[in-house]
């Protein structure tokens, strides 16, 4: 069997200066994670990550775990997040200020129930083309590169292959929207279900990717452990 983990990485520093790197927690459900892997006995024959620090960080805590040189891992920025601040800022422009001002801009930043309810308003208008920039990759390109690195890499590794990606949230909704076939929303509407540090498997042959598994969290689900599990 050809299989693809897409795993979200650990819980960001929200709220902090430099967003873009893994808190303690995030690092404990990592670490986690890479246990699990090196017990459960099957081999990964090639890690994948975004640029991003907080994809990185996590593909080589993974790494280390299961025994891969953390300096093999590939870096593939086709796996990177959406950029997130283009996307709040240009939303917040498209906004009168007495909307701006009840959803608590920009101060919002701060707060997780806030920041959650106005990210989701703003990426359902980055997928319907309602708000566009010079500097903003519209959800078309986006969408068309994470498949086209999901293609790339199917055809280069080939079969009986095991592959772990490092990504994040939206890489992993859109990706299983895809395979499954589903309207362009439901790709940022599985986002938001996904957990820190969770496992998405696909599998795949000559033909097609399939999804085999969803957002699992053997390593955090369970007595002891399950207050590390987080969404953001």
């Amino acid at each position: 069997m050809s299989t693809i983990y897409l795993v979200r990485h650990g819980q960001a520093a929200f709220g902090t200066a430099n967003y873009d790197q893994l808190s303690d927690t995030g690092r404990e459900q990592v670490r986690l994670l890479g246990t699990y892997f090196a017990q459960s006995g099957e081999r990964i024959d090639r890690i994948y990550s975004g640029g991003l620090q907080r994809q990185r960080e996590t593909a080589e805590i993974i790494a280390q775990a299961v025994g891969i040189p953390s300096a093999t891992v590939a870096v593939q920025p086709a796996f990177d997040e959406y950029d997130g601040d283009i996307i709040f800022r240009e939303f917040a422009a498209s906004l009168p200020q007495e909307e701006l001002d009840a959803a608590g801009w920009p101060q919002l930043r701060t707060d997780r129930r806030k920041f959650q309810f106005f990210l989701e308003r703003a990426a359902r208008a980055w997928v319907d083309a309602k708000i566009s920039a010079a500097d903003m990759v519209p959800w078309q390109s986006f969408h068309g590169r994470i498949v086209a690195a999901l293609e790339n890499i199917v055809r280069e590794e080939g079969r009986s292959k095991t592959l772990l990606v490092s990504t994040s949230g939206g890489v992993i909704g859109t990706s299983v929207a895809h395979v499954l076939g589903l309207a362009n929303h439901m790709g940022i509407e599985l986002n938001w279900a996904v957990h820190n540090a969770s496992i998405t498997r696909l599998i795949y042959n000559a033909d097609k990717i399939s999804l085999s598994m969803f957002n699992s969290l053997p390593h955090l689900d369970c007595e002891g452990r399950r207050a590390l599990i987080t969404y953001r």
